[in-house]
């Protein structure tokens, strides 16, 4: 047996391109994985007209699914709308990172300015511990340093100069200790310069006990105590630059500035009292040792006083420099000031007496100056404080401010694109569904109803798609819903033109099956009173071209979905089906039967089960040597029915045949040209469908291949017919035990197979039941115990099988017998107009075999080679 050679193979999903498939994949596919094209192969009736008709087109070219092109139209809005988003907030968190880090510097802005204040009030305290110290030292023997060691009042005098040296000291390293501790929070994040501004004043504020010491307990010249601290003081005062160093602000710069200015003028002014006390006598009254190097200290930093004066009044604004001479003016400052100069030029001239107050008045008027510039300096420290603060909260708004703008900017962008997308994205997805449930749903269900129906009672009225709005989306689903309705016109004009081409070949069939029927007849008639053998031979082989032809005529009415008129109202012996499908084929002797007693078939579907037995018979010796032999065998099987095998040794089939044609035997592809030249294989689909009988076709161990047809339940009939002959051959003459028989009901009244067989046959039966075929390995093969008869073992018809068949014996045109072996023949015509079940009961039946003989065949019906296929009849393929 051999389903086609090159037709098939045309249709085979290898040689299409493509892999056999649901059609109803598709959709669910698109509706999960966006839309999927629909590519035409073995699974697709359309595409197999298309392939058969040549009409092919080639595939398109595919691109990368990475292709801008490829991308969904959501992908592609979503895209749209993340570009310009992702700029937005790029640029917005530039903004706020630029606002937070301007609130950073700020920050630290505000630190340094609360540090310049800690800093403004300890150097403050080191320039009242030098003045106190240089006091200590001016005292000498009348209390000061050089009393300290003395005996009696002067110690006494010396200790309570050094308890308020101990208080100075106190105050000193309170401050110190704050300022400590701000100065270690300058970390990386300050610029360079405040760090080694810090680093310095951390140095210079750790010397201070030490400078104190030196000067309290050593004979450091009170002049060098003055400069030592003055180095001190410096390195404190250098922090104040650096407070507007990370702002931006001109106002705060020019500030730090200014007071930085005032600063430096009150270490100028405070230095210069620090001389001028140095220059006192023991008793702080008189003049003592003003000598040239105090001259020129006191003179070096009258300079600076006026340079950092100048500079202060370029600097300042209006209200800094009103500032300035309120606090520093009035009658006090220039009587100090003037005294100052005095003492200066009587150093220079002839020495006073020691009494002379002018030095003393000098070095008071020089401390209300001191703490005159410490007021206006506090006002612009507060001033610089008050700045620092007020930027920080400004930039702590400005980042609130921002990132709300931003956000609500991203968040109006977002809802607008949103709804703009929307009203894109929901009318293209309601296109897409309805496109897709019209081409893989509606569409294709209408056309199915208009090809069982010939599109009779099918609307051609179309639903149309979901869009109702009058842009180009809604453009495109009026032109689908014209193309649904032209499409749904065609295939209900095609419909049509089917049911008047069925309609013919019902009409051209019912012709033919009369002529045949009475060209039966009169065959019938001169075969009963020929006497010459060679004559008689030739009738048999009119008899079966004649079968054959109606048969033909018969696949007509099933090509055209109509059934066979001839009924049978009687269930039939399966043997007696069996033996009316052989009948029906030239080569009936090579058929070897060997089938389980007690099965019939239901009398509505004998006819079908027979027409669909002989082609599948009739493939099988067309396309196997003319000397190998053909083995059907059937049981019951206990998960329900009847298991039937046909088996040949022919050519065989490839495995994508195989798989193509179990589908077609599946889903009978509809009717077309390709359909008339293969109408076997059309006509067995057609016939198991109608009644739920499943085909299914594999590899045969012997290298042919092997038929399987399950037929169900509804279809057979255990006690409708009786024993009937259990084993059959063609072309014996003699009846005789079918061995196969003997090993079915070993060990079983039922005649189920024994050694595993039944367990197989079950999984054979059931994998025939599934919605699809699946080939099957080589290793499934059947290995049962139906025994093949060997040629010539089987009795012949006419003996036993007229006498006792419930059903006429169905002629299979043996060949002429000798005349002294002639018997009256006993066959008869098959058709239920002459003879049906009906006409003879069960109980009559005998228990005796019954046999067709192995008749030689005459040389003109010679079989094809193996693989040839035959110019007669209607094979599969």
């Amino acid at each position: 047996m051999r389903f086609s050679s090159e037709n098939v193979r045309s249709l085979s999903p290898e040689a299409t391109g493509q892999v056999a498939a649901d059609p109803g994949d598709d959709l669910a596919a698109a509706r999960e994985d966006g839309p999927v094209r629909r590519t035409p192969d073995a699974a697709d009736p359309l595409a197999d007209r298309a392939v058969q008709s040549g009409d092919t087109q080639p595939a398109p070219r595919r691109t990368s699914r990475r292709s801008l092109k490829n991308w969904r139209v959501r992908s592609r809005l979503v895209m749209l709308i993340i570009t310009p988003t992702v700029a937005a907030v790029v640029l917005g968190g530039i903004g706020i990172t630029s606002s937070v880090e301007s609130a950073a510097a700020y920050h630290r802005v505000e630190n340094l300015a609360n540090l310049y204040d800690k800093v403004a009030g300890l150097v403050q305290a080191v320039q009242n511990e030098r003045e106190d110290i240089v006091t200590y030292i001016v005292l000498g023997a009348n209390g000061g340093r050089a009393a300290a060691a003395a005996p009696g009042q002067a110690s006494t005098s010396a200790t309570f100069e050094l308890g308020v040296l101990k208080q100075d000291a106190h105050v000193t390293s309170g401050l110190a200790a704050q300022v400590d501790r701000q100065l270690r929070g300058i970390g990386s994040d300050y610029p360079a310069l405040a760090q080694l501004d810090a680093e310095g004043a951390a140095a210079a504020i750790s010397g201070l006990p030490a400078l104190s010491a030196a000067a309290i307990q050593t004979n450091l010249p009170a002049l060098v105590v003055i400069q030592k601290y003055d180095s001190t003081i410096t390195a404190l005062l250098a922090l104040d630059n650096q407070v507007a160093v990370s702002s931006n602000d001109s106002t705060l710069a020019d500030t730090v500035r200014v007071a930085s200015l005032v600063s430096q003028i009150k270490e100028e002014a405070s230095e210069q009292q620090a001389i001028l006390t140095s220059g006192l006598s023991s008793s702080l009254v008189g003049l003592g040792q003003f000598g040239a190097s105090q001259l020129s200290a006191i003179a070096n930093a009258e300079a600076e006083q006026q340079g950092d004066l100048a500079e202060f009044d370029a600097a300042a604004t209006p209200g800094q420099r009103q500032l300035y001479d309120n606090g520093v003016s009035g009658t006090t400052v220039a009587t100090a000031q003037a005294e100052e100069q005095q003492a200066i030029s009587d150093a220079t001239g002839v020495k006073p007496i020691a009494t002379d107050p002018t030095l003393a008045d000098a070095v008071s008027g020089s401390s209300y100056v001191v703490h005159s510039l410490g007021n206006v300096e506090k006002q612009l420290v507060n001033s610089v404080i008050s700045r620092s603060k007020a930027l920080r909260d400004r930039a702590i708004a400005d980042v609130i401010i921002v990132s709300i703008a931003v956000l609500l900017v991203l968040a109006v962008a977002l809802i607008l694109t949103t709804v703009v997308g929307r009203s894109l994205v929901r009318p293209l997805r309601k296109l897409r569904t309805g496109a897709l449930e019209v081409a893989g749903i509606s569409l294709p269900e209408a056309v199915r109803q208009m090809n069982e129906t010939d599109g009779e009672g099918v609307s051609l009225e179309v639903e149309p798609i979901d869009v109702d709005s009058s842009d180009e989306i809604g453009e495109v689903a009026r032109a689908f819903d014209q193309v649904h309705r032209e499409a749904l016109r065609l295939a209900a004009n095609e419909a049509a033109l089917r049911g008047n081409v069925n309609a013919m070949f019902v009409n051209l069939s019912r012709r033919s099956q009369s002529l045949v029927e009475r060209q039966i007849g009169l065959i019938d008639h001169l075969e009963q009173g020929e006497q010459d053998s060679e004559r008689l031979a030739s009738l048999f082989q009119m008899d079966h071209l004649a079968t054959r032809m109606r048969r033909n005529s018969e696949n007509l009415l099933v090509l055209a979905g109509h059934a066979i008129s001839r009924r049978w109202n009687q269930p039939v012996a399966l043997i007696d089906v069996l033996r009316a499908a052989v009948s029906e084929i030239e080569q009936y002797e090579r058929i070897t039967l060997n089938v389980q007693p007690g099965i019939a078939v239901r009398g509505q579907a004998v006819n079908d089960v027979v027409h669909l037995l002989a082609e599948l018979a009739e493939n099988a010796t067309s396309f196997s040597a003319a000397e190998t032999p053909v083995a059907v065998t059937g049981h019951l099987l206990s998960s329900g029915g009847v298991l039937l095998d046909i088996t040949d040794q022919g050519v065989g089939m490839g495995a994508e045949e195989l798989a193509h044609a179990n589908w077609q035997l599946d889903n009978p592809p509809v009717v077309d040209v390709a359909v008339s030249r293969r109408m076997g294989l059309f006509v067995v689909g057609r016939l198991a469908a109608r009644h739920g009988v499943r085909v299914r076709l594999r590899p045969a161990a012997s290298g042919g291949l092997t038929a399987l047809v399950w037929l169900p339940d509804e279809v057979i009939s255990h006690d409708g017919a009786g024993g009937g002959p259990t084993g059959l051959r063609a072309g014996d003459a003699q009846a005789a035990a079918i061995p196969g028989l003997a090993e079915i009901g070993t060990g079983n009244r039922n005649g189920e197979p024994v050694n595993g067989d039944r367990s197989f046959m079950e999984q054979e039966v059931n994998a025939a039941r599934a919605p699809k075929f699946a080939s099957l390995s080589d290793d499934q093969q059947d290995t049962g115990n139906l025994g093949r008869r060997v040629p010539g073992a089987g009795p012949r018809p006419g003996e036993a099988a007229a006498a006792t068949s419930p059903l006429p014996v169905f002629r299979t045109s043996p060949r002429p017998a000798l005349e002294q072996d002639r018997e009256p023949p006993v066959a008869a015509e098959v058709g239920p107009a002459e003879v049906g079940p009906a006409d003879a009961s069960p109980d009559e039946q005998s228990d005796q075999p019954v046999v067709i003989p192995d008749e030689t065949r005459a040389d003109a019906s010679r079989a094809p080679a193996s693989g040839e296929r035959p110019s007669f009849g209607s094979p599969l393929v």
